[in-house]
């Protein structure tokens, strides 16, 4: 009963915390559902399925949308009523606004908030889990299977390697400390995704690296002049960062043990 209402608790405070960016002005209206939208999204779904398994996919599926809900809804409370996103098969999904954000605080805002809303939902399928697993011991298993998903997915996402959220994260931080040695961090992310790539012999991250690498060589002017954070904030957003990243690390500990 504890851990339910610490759940509780966690998601009251998500829904504080994104009051702003859960609707938008547009009422709820979903952007971008056409024929290549709901292709792409039943795509992620099979390929998904295909690798994992149904359970699992159903699951990653979800979860990745929660995550993309979480960009946006970040996106929105920094003045982007036009935010949306999309699923892409076999890579997760991508949130997507016509501008970007104005300042490196909204910008690090928005990348950590697509883990970050995914807390409170794996924390409440932890404790769910538990609750009904007595009477309905088959969804208690696939509210099991949500939870260590949601963790694994995330905290793979905050790690630093550019472009992954972690990465940009990791990026702002470290031009808010040390931006002089932003361009060196950058490119020591992707050598490290490389490096990574290389020996989960995995194409997806090889590619992600790639475009890390490419990243220094069309460095954008937006980002260069767009107000920094504070020293403060960034105090605020490291400790942030660090706190999401270690929760996710515990609620998905049992599926990377399996994968990694």
């Amino acid at each position: 009963m504890l851990t339910l209402l610490s759940a509780a608790v966690l998601c009251s405070l998500m829904v504080y915390t994104l009051r702003g960016g859960m609707v938008s002005d547009r009422g709820l209206t979903i952007v971008g559902m056409d024929i290549e939208g709901l292709g792409m999204g039943v795509l992620a779904f099979v390929a998904a399925a295909w690798y994992f398994g149904p359970l699992y996919g159903v699951a990653i599926v979800l979860s990745v949308m929660i995550h993309e809900f979480g960009h946006v809804a970040a996106f929105r409370i920094a003045g982007h009523d036009d935010a949306r996103f999309r699923l892409i098969p076999l890579m997760g999904g991508v949130a997507i606004s016509d501008r970007a954000p104005e300042t490196q605080a909204h910008d690090f805002f928005i990348s950590l908030m697509g883990p970050g809303i995914c807390l409170a939902p794996m924390a409440l399928a932890y404790a769910l889990s538990e609750v009904v697993a007595p009477f309905a011991p088959d969804f208690a298993h696939f509210l099991w299977v949500f939870a260590i998903v949601t963790g694994a997915l995330n905290f793979f996402n905050l790690m630093p390697f550019w472009p992954l959220d972690g990465g940009h994260c990791t990026r702002i931080l470290t031009d808010t400390f040390a931006p002089g040695a932003t361009r060196f961090v950058t490119l020591t992310m992707s050598a490290g995704l490389a490096a990574l790539a290389v020996a989960m012999q995995s194409m997806a991250l090889f590619f992600f690296a790639i475009l890390g690498a490419q990243s220094l060589f069309s460095w954008s002017q937006t980002w260069v002049h767009r107000p920094a954070m504070t020293k403060s904030q960034g105090v605020i957003a490291l400790g942030a960062y660090v706190f999401t990243a270690g929760a996710h690390l515990w609620g998905g500990f049992t599926m990377l043990a399996r994968y990694l």
